[in-house]
């Protein structure tokens, strides 16, 4: 899931119709409150509704809908044999539960793994019927490992999926309170009856509820919250909703604050994912460029994957790196675009390059000689680097300083396959749910590419259906 500049997806909200912004304010008991209106919260709430439960109250401190899933590039990955055969694709649920488990270090819950892989199909035909129109072919999602994502395939697919689901919650009756923060979780004997608000106007506001559904977001954007998890994640890092760091960035890691103190428990915190996205990388590939640091020195093997590249680029003591390629390569779509901002620029000789780059000539004449030998023998004696798809050695060169920014929070609280919040003595606490971002155990050390709005749609919708029938059992 790529996200985009917060600045520029948030003129994007002007295009929503006006019932999204809808306002109700009067009542203060409710069947089921949902803190946070991503798509975990909506896909919650559209399946409370449907299974029965008649008053839901949504509500959020932004003042508007969407949070991280309205900037995400919308890819949503599902075992799905219908599309996928079509495409000489053979995959099944089995394959890609060991797929996140080997991605996530063995450290995912295989609970909470064998509940997606096995909900994702037919979440996906609920998705459809719902309105979401994913397009009749799947492709392997950035960093996803496999040929099993599906998209809307349009340019804004985090958009459409929050548009159609809040559509469908407010179809279905589901209220909507913005600009309504969360403060803290009301209990009574052990059990949470509801939360405590504070409102649009700044009043604190006591709103009870049979059901509460924690959908907030990690906290990506806290920076304190990062750093009590690994020091090196400081303020000089930013996230990849707000890569300038002057835009708003909701995921603060509210809902996880919240449960804690409720006496939640918390799994993988130290899980937090880094991409590098927006710098001089130009290559949907491996094989054609190399990464030096601020000396001209290589410092990792480039084919290694996001996790481990950013484990050495947090290692840099300037965290400084380029990425360099030559005229041979097949260069990605926005080569133009980042010529034109220079974040990309061009060289016609290795001195000149280096010029540009305030580093030695002979240093970086040095690592491109070495590099390339390793490259006509196809092995990296330095690295360990295996893929090789040429020398870079014809000019003009590309380069350009890349950079990470903080995409994901793999951690949050630990809940099980009914989305049950777990607490004290590992037993559910009463009443509390959480779907989404906010919650760990799924991904364990790092998440495969589009397994993110997957989860929050599969959780958001069992969540949904326990509440109800958890509630009709009850009367």
């Amino acid at each position: 899931m790529l996200r985009r500049s917060f600045a520029a997806g948030l003129s994007l909200f002007a295009a929503f119709p006006l019932s999204v912004f809808a306002q109700s304010d009067a009542e203060k008991k409710f069947d089921l409150i949902i803190i946070g209106i991503g798509v975990a919260g909506l896909s919650t709430a559209v399946s409370a509704a449907q299974s029965g439960v008649k008053n839901t109250l949504l509500i959020d401190k932004a003042a508007f809908v969407g949070g991280h899933s309205a900037l995400s590039g919308g890819s949503v990955n599902a075992v799905d044999p219908e599309v996928q055969m079509k495409q000489g694709i053979k995959d099944s649920p089995e394959l890609w539960f060991r797929q996140i488990m080997e991605a996530g270090e063995f450290q995912s819950d295989p609970i909470l793994v064998n509940t997606l892989v096995n909900n994702a199909h037919s979440t996906l035909h609920w998705l459809r019927e719902i309105g979401i129109p994913f397009d009749d072919q799947v492709f392997e999602a950035w960093g996803g490992k496999f040929q099993r994502a599906h998209s809307a395939g349009q340019k804004r697919n985090g958009m459409t999926y929050v548009r159609i689901m809040n559509q469908k919650a407010r179809s279905l009756g589901v209220k909507v309170r913005l600009r309504t923060e969360a403060v803290s979780l009301l209990e009574n004997n052990g059990q949470v009856i509801g939360v405590r608000v504070k409102t649009r106007e700044g009043k604190l506001e006591d709103l009870q509820a049979k059901d509460i559904v924690i959908a907030t977001g990690g906290f990506t954007a806290n920076v304190p919250m990062r750093l009590k998890y690994d020091e090196r994640l400081d303020a000089s890092l930013f996230t990849t909703a707000n890569p300038t760091g002057r835009g708003f960035d909701g995921s603060t890691g509210d809902g996880i604050l919240l449960a804690e103190k409720t006496g939640a428990q918390t799994v993988d915190m130290e899980a937090i994912q880094l991409i590098p996205l927006r710098g001089g990388r130009l290559l949907n590939y491996v094989g054609g460029d190399i990464f030096v640091d601020s000396s001209g020195k290589r410092f990792v093997d480039e084919s290694k994957g996001v996790k481990a590249i950013g484990e050495a680029y947090l290692n840099l003591p300037d965290r400084v790196f380029w990425v360099i390629t030559d005229s041979q390569s097949q260069k990605s779509l926005d080569l133009d675009a980042k010529l034109l901002s220079g974040t990309v620029r061009m060289a016609d000789s290795v001195a000149e390059m280096a010029k540009k780059m305030h580093v030695s000539p002979k240093v970086l004449q040095e690592t491109l000689d070495r590099y390339n030998k390793f490259a006509e023998l196809g092995e990296d004696k330095d690295f360990g680097k295996k893929i090789f798809t040429q020398k870079i050695d014809k000019p003009p060169f590309y380069f350009g300083r890349e950079q990470f920014d903080i995409h994901y929070s793999c951690g949050g609280l630990k809940i099980n396959e009914k989305c049950q919040v777990i607490g004290k003595e590992s037993k559910p606490i009463p009443n509390l749910y959480a779907v989404g971002e906010v919650t760990g155990g799924i991904h364990g050390r790092d998440r495969l590419g589009g397994d993110s709005l997957i989860s929050c749609f599969v959780f958001g919708k069992i969540a949904g259906e326990e509440i109800a029938k958890k509630q009709k059992d009850l009367k």
